[in-house]
């Protein structure tokens, strides 16, 4: 009989022990409660959410069963005892400073002994309470470097110069007539500034603003930088300032070279004129102009070092340090730093063909002079072998150029100057060109083969 009572005081003991094991889980939404009794919470079964700090929190018991012999509590804050007697109740607490977000929490156990009519039966139930402010955080922008004041309930504006960084500020209690008190944050976003990056050389004095850079000054390549507001002060409305970032190269010597063996070679090499003029220079732009014997100008800006040419003449550079930025970088100045030159590109030694072939298979029908200049003065007298002019024409513009013929219309296509059809054989020319640098005379015989 004896062994009996202790099977069924241990089996009791360990539904009890589980059934508090399964309340602990629960214990987050509902009070801890038995067959015995419902722990009620200010006189709700159900916990709330959260609890506001100052407050008053008392726990009490609804017995539903039989008496319960004795129980005692205590209250624990996150693990560690907050008193040794026995208490029904505790005013909460919570340090306004506590980092958000932050939630104290309360741990509430319940030791009790049930009678029984030999050994009690002892057991702890657990639940927890939550206490924390309700908390606002308001957002705020500022821009990197200027300062920022906000508003406050409990003292004066807080005002943050030289800002650097995202951050929060210092709690702030908003008391409320109703219900707990909020505590009301800044989250303070910095914005960085806009970096604009530019490069520039000189061979002088750069000025920038209050800054200037001079060629004696300081390694070479030089960075300076300037803050230049897009918007006036106290605007929070638009973009944040702009830093703008310049590099100067200061140059050791101004360089400006032509070769002009290595122009003309270029410009006569092959069947047509043309080529171009490369500069050894350390300059980054260029206006050229270009002038013949016509006092014929071509003018052009341009950033490179090379000019493609199609004409002899005269070529005039006029080399500087880039200025466009001249208007991104305000109050930005190179200072007396420019080189000049010239070259004289001659007309090139003329092509005339020995043969022509008259007969209306667009191959060879007229004579095309290749690299003739047809702005050049010119003359052109065609002789038969007994040296009568058959031709003669001044200011002969008929050129071979590209693989095709231009100022046909003009051109010597076997026909004398007064209509006829002149018969095959061999004749003889005489043409004087009025080139640059001087005049030159071309002679030599002419084929019609049709």
């Amino acid at each position: 009989m004896f062994k009996k009572i202790i099977l069924i005081l241990l089996i009791c003991g360990l539904a009890t022990s589980g059934f508090a094991q399964k309340n602990k889980k629960k214990s987050t939404s509902k009070s801890p409660k038995s067959e015995y009794f419902i722990m009620l919470i200010n006189g709700k079964e159900t916990p709330e959410e959260r609890y506001c700090p100052e407050a008053t929190i008392e726990f009490k018991f609804d017995f539903v069963g039989e008496p319960i012999e004795n129980f005692t509590f205590r209250w624990y804050e996150q693990f560690l005892d907050i008193n040794d007697s026995v208490s029904e109740s505790i005013k909460l607490a919570f340090p306004i400073t506590a980092e958000y977000p932050n939630i104290s929490t309360y741990n509430v156990y319940l030791y009790l002994t049930i009678p029984t009519d030999s050994i009690p039966l002892r057991d702890t139930l657990m639940t927890k309470i939550n206490v924390d402010y309700i908390r606002t955080i308001l957002d705020t922008t500022v821009c990197k470097g200027r300062n920022i004041t906000v508003p406050t309930n409990t003292h004066d504006s807080l005002t943050y110069t030289d800002v650097q960084g995202s951050f929060y500020t210092p709690p702030d209690t908003l008391q409320s007539a109703s219900g707990c008190d909020s505590l009301v944050s800044w989250y303070i976003h910095m914005n960085p500034y806009i970096e604009e990056k530019y490069e520039i050389s000189s061979c002088d004095s750069v000025i920038w603003g209050h800054i200037i850079v001079r060629p004696y000054e300081g390694d070479k390549p030089v960075t300076v930088d300037s803050v230049f507001l897009v918007h006036e002060p106290f605007d929070y409305c638009c973009d944040c300032d702009t830093l703008k970032i310049l590099e100067v190269t200061i140059i050791d010597t101004a360089q400006l070279i032509i070769d002009p063996v290595k122009v003309q070679e270029d410009f006569c090499n092959g069947d047509d004129m043309g080529g171009s003029i490369e500069l050894e220079t350390n300059f980054t732009a260029f206006e050229w102009t270009f002038k013949d014997e016509e006092d014929m100008d071509k003018d052009s800006i341009v950033f490179e070092k090379s000019f493609e040419i199609e004409y002899s003449g005269w070529y005039y550079v006029h080399a500087y340090m880039d200025t466009s930025l001249y208007e991104t970088l305000k109050n930005l100045r190179i200072v007396n730093c420019f080189l000049e030159d010239k070259i004289l590109v001659e007309d090139c030694d003329l092509i005339i063909p020995n043969v022509i072939t008259p007969n209306g298979d667009g191959t060879n029908d007229v004579l095309g002079i290749k690299k003739l200049n047809p702005k050049r003065e010119n003359e052109l007298t065609i002789y038969d072998r007994w040296g009568k002019t058959v031709f003669h024409k001044e200011d002969y513009t008929c050129v071979f150029k590209n693989q095709k013929y231009e100022n046909e219309e003009d051109a010597f296509a076997g026909i004398s100057n007064w209509g006829q059809e002149l018969p095959d054989g061999t004749y003889y020319y005489a043409f004087k060109y009025a080139a640059i640098p001087k005049t030159k005379k071309y002679t030599g015989t002419i084929v019609i083969l049709r």
